[in-house]
């Protein structure tokens, strides 16, 4: 099990701010080579959003009020109710607004040709607890909250 708040943060990919790395899959992959990665984020202002061609992205807010991913295809993703994960396209360029202030957000990303389930469920179950990650090879679940917990996993056996 792992304690997130004990992880180390580190810039994104575009240096707009500071994620931690959650889990990588290989491990020690780098932001060129994952096959899936999830990490949290803090977004303290406006600005564009790190771009991932290849990769499909689920993004859940987890703290605040959230905000407006606006693409370079003209399409918009409202990201502002909590514990809902959304899936877009991380080739596309974006822009985000916050809405009222800064937010954290949890992000899921995988290689187009991986098959990743994301969801958030409702569990009182004690593992993980709050703040805490279970990891394995074929993905994680993560505690939001006292009632909510983020499960995302390949959906075929390596």
């Amino acid at each position: 099990m792992i304690h997130i708040a004990s992880l180390p943060a580190q810039p994104w990919k575009n240096g707009g701010g500071l994620t931690t790395e959650i889990a990588i899959d290989p491990p020690n992959a780098s932001l060129e080579d994952f096959r899936w990665r999830v990490s949290m984020a803090k977004i303290e202002r406006d600005g564009p959003f790190s771009a991932f061609p290849g990769i499909t992205r689920w993004i859940t807010l987890v703290e605040g009020n959230g905000f407006i991913l606006d693409f370079s295809d003209g399409s918009t993703l409202e990201v502002t109710k909590p514990f809902e994960p959304h899936q877009f396209d991380g080739g596309l360029a974006a822009q985000c607004r916050l809405v009222n202030g800064p937010c954290r957000d949890l992000n899921v990303m995988a290689r187009h040709d991986e098959v990743m389930r994301v969801a958030v469920a409702r569990s009182r179950a004690p593992l993980p607890s709050m703040g805490h990650a279970v990891v394995s090879g074929h993905g994680v679940s993560i505690r939001l909250d006292d009632r909510h917990v983020l499960n995302a996993f390949v959906d075929r056996p390596f």
